[in-house]
């Protein structure tokens, strides 16, 4: 399935390489410079400039905690090289992920100007003050936060308590009319009133995003220093995420433009034919103005080599491996392989590899049959007689104990480990060199690829999963986890795993886990 062997990712480089049309110039003499740095309007610039048409230049986005929005990160062809016909891909930051999860620091004898900078630095979203009128701490100080465990993403609502002046705590203040403010105005006149501002985002296709939707108490009402008062920020139009597979590459760039949604286009082997957008994510619900919309498009399937008569390790494997690496990863091609004893081919040379021409959708597999040199007598050697035992890699497990039957030796410990390139049931590797016959020769079997599967652990305790990711790494699996936290005011849900998903490319397993919060 798609789902199942597309990697998401918004940590990695999206590129695109779109099917070459409508060329506007010649290209072989256009020479690209490098826009590292520059912005979009830079990029548009040149290629008009060029005579370069639209359909050679696409651009992708990706988060970036360094680099500000609409700055080019990356370009798929070097600066220097021509353009000679390809398709350029420009990605550009999208500025820092919100949903990005933040350490905080230790706010201890900081001033509230202090903090509050801190979290306009880190871009955080969603935080209130609330005032503690307590005798013991002096004014104005750091008292605690509503963040349990030291980190928090920049969309979650936080709530950090400053000691405020006792001899104010019930002091009358008139509620503003709040209409048209900013969050950072309103955060301005609670900070000198010491009022408790509980935000909240409304979608709004009249109120400005950024701006108040609405409050309580309402206008010209009474409250007294230390209350809480509730405002409801506008997100600014709601974006209704739909299926764009059926539209045009330039119907999909016009509609991001249209809903202020920025298009990502990652190019995937797949069975569709080439240029053919075949799934985007998200595809339903709801999107905040200025996300991100993953488009996936065909590079078509994958073409397959014959590597009957070379070397299983040094020719196929490096062919596959090179296959399985481009495009996101998104070939998830798999080999079996059987050995065949012979003394006429060489250890590790293919015999035959089915399919050997063609093509293969992703997630196919290749079977190989590799020869097992054996010399017709075993080879004398001081000391008696001995016999050489190769590698058996890609072998299955009943080919190589039947090997060792014919070699004469026993089977010693057997081991499992993980392998994302290796079938489940086949070796992995073996004992090899020269042995005294009878001799046990131990061997590694494949699991084949780790996976986890998310139907499983939806509300099972994050510590356990944590368990499992250990148990499957002394297993050679991997992998590491990154958890992100999302409030809950089920107490039952704390520390329990929401959905999981993964290992990535990068061998990541992204788990979102309920976090219990009870604000004041």
């Amino acid at each position: 399935m798609v789902k199942r062997w597309i990697k998401t990712i918004l940590s990695l480089t999206l590129i695109l390489v779109f099917g070459a049309c409508g060329h506007g110039t010649n290209t072989k003499d256009v020479s690209l410079v490098d826009f590292t740095g520059m912005n979009k309007n830079d990029v548009e610039t040149w290629r008009t400039d060029n005579n370069i048409s639209t359909d050679e230049v696409k651009y992708a986005y990706e988060y970036n905690e360094t680099i500000p929005k609409d700055i080019v990160i990356s370009q798929s062809i070097p600066a220097g090289q021509p353009l000679d016909g390809k398709n350029l891909t420009i990605t550009l930051s999208n500025g820092v992920d919100p949903q990005a999860e933040i350490t905080l620091i230790d706010f201890t004898g900081m001033s509230l100007a202090e903090i509050q900078q801190w979290f306009v630095n880190e871009h955080f979203e969603h935080v209130s003050i609330e005032y503690v009128y307590d005798p013991a701490i002096p004014v104005g100080q750091f008292v605690s936060t509503s963040v349990t465990d030291g980190k928090a993403c920049r969309d979650e609502p936080i709530v950090i308590q400053i000691s405020g002046d006792p001899e104010q705590a019930g002091v009358a203040v008139t509620v503003p009319d709040m209409t048209g403010w900013t969050q950072s105005q309103t955060e301005e006149w609670a900070n000198t009133n010491q009022i408790t501002i509980d935000y909240s985002i409304t979608m709004s296709e009249t109120v400005p995003q950024g701006c108040v939707a609405s409050q309580s108490p309402v206008p010209n009402s009474e409250i007294v220093k230390g209350d809480h008062m509730q405002v409801s920020i506008s997100g600014g139009t709601q974006v209704q995420a739909i299926d764009l597979t059926s539209m045009s590459t330039d119907d999909i760039n016009a509609w991001g433009t249209q809903n202020d949604i920025q298009i990502s286009w990652i190019q995937c082997w797949n069975a569709a034919p080439s240029g053919t957008v075949y799934w985007n994510q998200p595809n339903t619900g709801t999107m905040r103005i200025g996300d991100i919309m993953k488009v996936y498009i065909s590079v078509g399937p994958i073409p397959v080599a014959d590597y009957t008569g070379t070397s299983y390790q040094n020719n196929f494997m490096g062919w596959l491996n090179s296959i399985n690496d481009q495009y996101y990863q998104s070939a998830n091609l798999n080999v079996t392989v059987s050995t065949q004893a012979t003394s006429d081919v060489d250890d590790g040379v293919i015999i035959s590899q089915q399919p050997n021409s063609g093509y293969l959708n992703p997630g196919s597999t290749i079977n190989l049959v590799v020869a097992q040199h054996v010399d017709p007598q075993p080879t004398p050697a001081p000391g008696g007689l001995k016999v050489n035992v190769p590698s058996m890699t890609g072998s299955s497990e009943s080919d190589f104990l039947g090997a060792l039957q014919g070699y004469g030796m026993a089977a010693g410990s057997r081991t499992e480990q993980y392998s994302n390139v290796i079938a489940q049931g086949y070796i992995l590797s073996n004992d090899t060199g020269s042995f005294d016959p009878g001799t046990a020769i131990s061997y590694v079997v494949s699991l084949g690829q780790f996976k986890v599967i998310p139907q499983y652990w939806a509300g099972k305790f994050y510590s356990d999963l944590q368990n499992y990711i250990d148990s499957a790494n002394r297993m050679g699996a991997n992998v590491s986890l990154d958890a992100t936290y999302q409030n809950t005011s089920d107490q039952n849900s704390d520390n329990r795993v929401k959905d999981v998903t993964g290992p990535l490319d990068d061998g990541v397993v992204h788990v979102t886990v309920w976090r219990f919060v009870q604000l004041r």
